[in-house]
């Protein structure tokens, strides 16, 4: 037989070829020698020369070769090296190659019969691989099946309760008498931090655990720890290990298995069936920890959401109050049914409940920002003193109405400090309002202003309804009121003092609140750092005391001003085109981007005014357009960003676009008015002083 002469003559060739083959392809496990790897393959070859030699043809009979000798033994010490099944079957199939190699590289023609011989040789040492790697596989299983019913048993136990003791009671039992003799539960973390969970196989020994256990120097690390012994201990372990309690890398915990009356040992596998049960012990005292936690959380949300539900409810109430108002008396003076002498109360009466709603508004634009964590302050030297007068004036007018007696105590002198004035102020106002709306008629309110060491100290104190005690952790909270009922008998939105508080820590500084209880009034007091670098007369300006709005800008010098208004809401539109031209403007209107640049198309304006939020696009899209439009009268013209978005990223962001000024709506006529003329380049009268 010419192949099986070749397997004899070139045995060295083949071999030498066949160990380069498997190598290149990773075949055998890292690290395995060139003997090893070579093993018993020459004895195989040995078989398929004797098989090639035979007389009888495989075709003809079908027969099925004995059993290979050396490809059983071949089989058995690949499965020892680590060989799997695939390697194993992909080595039987390299060697084929590095057969069919040699015999094309000598010219040696294979006949059919020889090729079929070959292959049944192969197989033959295949199916051994197979045999032995099942027959392991079988031992293992039966090896490993009491270790998975056990620890399927563990993992069921120890998920079965959601308490966090319970659990510890359950593990202390699984593990004794399968583990352990004696055990003790350690934790350095977490809510059981510092508590010790013992058990012993005799209930007698258990005190003896803890007393050991009390005493033992726990290691630092969070591995697997063999601690030596001999069976000398007052428990006479035999054997102990520490396997740490650990969730996701984080150890709180370990836990100590120790043998003893039984005299065992703990094997490696018993180590890593330890380490199996603490790993689900762990997860299991974390889920109950989680699951404590949690009920603790979901109170706490569906307290957040008895708080919402009530704050909307209250907005809508507090919305409609001002709107009622305001269209009721519109729709009088719209349907003649009110006389021409009413009207100008009717008037002032809208526009302090617009005033009111615009507050409103505002106020949920600040609780908003404190939030999100956005609200900026610009610092400068300033008086607080002017702040303090100023909100004193403002609130005067309610405080005489209801006869209450303000007692005004200022150390102006030295109320110079850097902040920011208009959000201080706006402190004030709210401290002072509040004080204002829960006082009674006839009560008294207190406010001292001096400074104390390095800072300035504002005490505001009122005689009123007084806070109850359960409440007062929470007065600072946003949309919290200690009555928000239907019944309630004050009105807002329950923001102003978490705003203050918000504003006061922007600037360095405490706002606290006090008060004896309900019907015992409430005192206010904060206190603001005071910049050592500021001068007592360099920078600062005495404001007056109030600031009333006053009357609109003449409109002398506006006439034939051009303006394109833009805006998707007709009644915007309408507004400002007859405020714009009883100024004596020119204007032109369009409802949106594109109509405003079919508009610019014909005739480009001095001053654009343009909404931001509009359908399909807003104002940004339109000035972006504007300013990258080829013609060098549109790309230039003046723009106003007038819109309702009124908070400072809003503003920033309009600018960015290309606007030139941003206006928020609802826009006070006369700065309205002022900002075209600026654009336009015109100048505007002042209007005459009232004596």
């Amino acid at each position: 037989m010419a192949l099986a002469q070749l397997l004899t003559d070139q045995r060295d060739a083949v071999m030498r070829r066949f160990v380069a083959e498997v190598q290149r392809q990773a075949v055998p496990p890292t690290g395995t020698s060139r003997s090893s790897v070579i093993d018993h393959i020459p004895s195989f070859l040995d078989d398929v020369v004797r098989e090639l030699e035979g007389e009888k043809p495989v075709r003809e009979t079908q027969d099925v070769s004995d059993v290979s000798v050396a490809a059983r033994r071949h089989g058995e010490q690949r499965w020892e090296l680590g060989f799997d099944l695939d390697a194993l079957v992909r080595e039987y199939g390299v060697l084929r190659y590095c057969i069919l190699m040699e015999a094309k590289q000598a010219n040696v023609t294979i006949s059919i019969d020889e090729f079929d011989k070959l292959a049944k040789c192969l197989n033959v040492g295949i199916a051994e691989a197979v045999t032995a790697y099942s027959g392991h596989r079988d031992a293992e299983r039966d090896k490993q099946h009491g270790d998975l019913v056990f620890v399927a048993e563990a993992g069921g136990v120890l998920a079965s309760s959601l308490d966090s003791q319970a659990t510890l009671t359950r593990l202390v039992r699984l593990v004794i008498p399968r583990l352990a003799d004696w055990c003790a539960v350690h934790f350095t973390d977490g809510v059981l931090a510092k508590e010790l969970r013992v058990g012993h196989v005799d209930p007698s020994k258990t005190e003896l655990v803890r007393e050991l256990s009390e005493k033992m120097t726990w290691p630092d690390d969070d591995g697997v720890h063999v601690m030596p012994a001999d069976g000398t201990d007052a428990l006479g372990t035999t054997s102990s290990i520490i396997v740490p309690l650990r969730v996701q890398r984080r150890s709180f915990g370990a836990i100590v298995l120790g043998y003893s009356e039984s005299r065992r040992r703990h094997s490696p596998d018993d180590i890593l069936l330890a380490e199996d049960v603490a790993s689900r012990a762990a997860v299991a005292i974390e889920n109950a920890q989680l699951y404590e936690l949690a009920n603790r959380e979901r109170a706490r949300v569906e307290a957040a959401t008895r708080a919402k539900d009530e704050f909307v409810a209250m907005l809508s109430h507090e919305l409609r109050t001002p709107l009622n108002a305001i269209l009721g008396w519109a729709r009088l003076v719209r349907h003649g049914g009110l006389p021409s002498e009413k009207h100008p109360h009717a008037m002032e009466v809208i526009e302090r409940n617009a005033e009111a709603q615009s507050q409103l508004v505002g106020d949920l634009l600040d609780v908003s920002r404190v939030i999100n964590g956005t609200v900026r302050i610009n610092p400068a030297q300033m008086d607080l003193g002017d702040a303090v007068e100023m909100a004193i004036e403002g609130i005067r007018p309610g405080a005489d109405a209801k006869r209450i007696t303000l007692e005004v105590v200022l150390d102006s002198s030295s109320a110079l400090l850097r902040g920011d004035a208009d959000r201080l102020q706006q402190v004030v106002w709210n401290l002072l309002t509040n004080a204002v709306k829960f006082t009674p008629k006839g009560g008294r309110i207190r406010v001292e202003l001096r400074r104390v060491d390095s800072d300035l100290e504002l005490a505001v104190e009122d005689t009123g309804i007084g806070i109850a005690p359960e409440f007062l952790p929470h007065m600072f909270d946003s949309f919290r009121q200690s009555d928000s009922t239907t019944t309630r008998a004050h009105g807002g939105l329950g923001v102003g003092l978490a705003i203050a508080k918000h504003l006061v820590t922007l600037h360095g500084g405490t706002l606290e609140g006090s008060s004896g209880g309900l019907g015992h009034g409430a005192k206010f007091t904060v206190r603001l750092p005071i910049s050592p670098v500021v001068s007592p007369t360099v920078g600062v300006k005495r404001a007056p005391a109030v600031e009333p709005d006053g009357p609109l800008p003449l409109a002398v010098g506006l006439q034939g001003v051009t303006v394109l208004v833009v805006d998707d809401e007709p009644d915007a539109r309408e507004l400002l085109q007859v405020l714009l031209e009883s100024c004596g403007m020119i204007v032109q209107i369009a409802a949106s981007a594109d109509a405003a640049l079919a508009e610019l198309e014909r005739a480009v304006p001095d001053v654009l005014i343009s909404d931001i939020g509009m359908p399909e696009q807003d104002g940004y899209a339109l000035i972006e357009k504007i300013r990258a439009s080829a013609s060098q009268g549109v790309r230039r013209v003046p723009a106003i960003a007038l819109t309702a978005y009124a908070m400072v990223e809003d503003r920033n962001r309009a600018l960015l676009a290309g606007f030139n000024l941003h206006a928020t709506k609802p826009a006070d006529p006369g700065a309205l008015i002022t900002m075209v003329a600026d654009l336009a380049g015109r100048r505007v009268a002042e209007p005459p002083s009232t004596p």
